[in-house]
């Protein structure tokens, strides 16, 4: 007997430790906010974890203030029966978006020009950088010098030249406003005072539309900034402008060595503006509204584990879907852009690109007849797998935006 009871009480020991993990695993990596449809109050699953659902607190609804805001509290359930944690459920429209997949050009240029390296100035006492003595590193961004506003190398070169004796710097780092002064050096090369630094000031480059929103004229493309390739920062955009692109060739990827999309500007005519570089893409306003019709973006709690497609274009202008498997799905992922692991599973993409290649990124990702994300990195050593992230976490920036802001940004 009391080999049975002393069981039975390990089992119960047993149970309760897998179930504290459980609910300890749940509780770190779900997220404290949800998103869902308008007149919905009834409870629902987090599909990428069947066992996960979100239920109306026991005690009643939510506040009447809160309803009147859309919001209210409902509780995480493992199993239905065991409490995880209170979240807010944010009630709103189901976006309808136009997926695409056609490739774009894009044309940035900074506000202020970043710091990429240091060079060496020849003087009267030799090699020196009066730039990174001074204090300057690399990834600053100089918004003005001698009290003129900078917007290119040239620019930068020509206040320095203004005083010889000291150059009054203004500039960004990690969002803070900085002042420096620095003494240039007279180059024995050309005889202009310098102060040793490379930047830049502009980039172009290739990627991908991953939807368009009818209702305010709104694009969201990419899926993760443009940095500058020396320091990986990004880019502090001034103005911007996508153009047409035509995809001419891919590079195959193989493990180790990522490919990629060759194409080519089909026009130096704007097709649309580029508003913000932010982490979750590049988003504008665009008066070339995309073929194809609208479908429902998802919330990221409806995204599942297994089969979607993507649509993306390696020959031409015009995208073709291709089947992938959506492997995991992170809501509480460290980057904005790394919320779920996909892997391309379709043996005609796979034959042709090897996988993921650059220039693919921002390629919409459509599951149960529903926008759920974009294509955004690939796995150097498994290039048919990637990350990609959430068409919400997209759609919350591009949302903001505004037909009028491309004028005033015009003008």
């Amino acid at each position: 007997m009391k080999k049975i009871v002393f069981g039975i009480y390990i089992s119960l020991v047993s149970f309760s430790i897998v179930l504290f993990l459980q609910i300890l695993f749940y509780c770190t990596v779900l997220p404290d906010n949800f998103f869902r449809e308008n007149d919905k109050r009834e409870d629902f699953q987090v599909k990428a974890y069947p066992s996960v659902s979100v239920t109306t607190q026991k005690n009643g609804a939510a506040p009447a203030s809160n309803l009147k805001n859309n919001n209210s509290k409902m509780t995480l359930m493992l199993y239905g029966i065991f409490p995880i944690k209170d979240v807010t459920v944010n009630q709103t429209e189901t976006p309808l978006l136009i997926p695409s997949g056609e490739p774009f050009g894009l044309k940035m240029l900074t506000e202020g020009v970043m710091v990429t390296n240091f060079g060496s100035v020849e003087g009267k006492m030799g090699q020196s950088s009066p730039a990174k003595e001074g204090g300057v590193m690399t990834g600053d961004v100089i918004i003005s010098a001698n009290g003129i506003k900078i917007n290119s190398g040239t620019g930068l070169s020509d206040a320095v030249q203004l005083n010889e004796n000291e150059t009054h710097l203004t500039l960004i780092r990690d969002g803070e406003k900085l002042e420096l002064t620095l003494t240039p050096e007279k180059s024995k090369v050309d005889g202009l005072y310098k102060l040793g630094i490379w930047t830049r000031d502009s980039c172009a480059g290739i990627g991908t539309l991953t939807y368009y929103d009818s209702r305010n004229c709104s694009y969201g493309g990419l899926g993760h900034s443009v940095c500058d390739t020396d320091t990986g920062e990004i880019l502090p955009l001034s103005y911007g402008e996508t153009v047409p692109v035509s995809i001419n060739s891919v590079v195959k990827g193989v493990n180790g060595f990522p490919g990629e999309l060759c194409g080519s500007f089909m026009s130096s005519s704007s097709s649309g503006s580029i508003l913000l570089n932010t982490d979750c893409g590049v988003f504008g306003i665009s008066g070339n509204k995309p073929e194809g019709r609208s479908v429902p973006m998802a919330f990221k709690q409806e995204i599942e584990i297994g089969e979607a497609v993507i649509y993306t274009t390696i020959d031409g202008m015009t995208p073709k879907g291709y089947e992938i498997i959506i492997e995991k799905v992170n809501y509480n992922s460290d980057s904005a852009v790394k919320n779920m692991v996909i892997r391309i599973t379709d043996k005609e993409l796979l034959s042709k690109t090897g996988g993921i290649v650059q220039g693919m990124s921002g390629s919409p990702i459509i599951q149960n007849g529903k926008i759920v994300g974009a294509v955004t990195h690939v796995f150097v050593n498994d290039v048919s797998r990637g990350y990609a992230i959430f068409a919400e976490n997209m759609y919350e920036v591009s949302s903001t935006l505004s037909p009028e802001q491309t004028q005033q940004n015009a003008a």
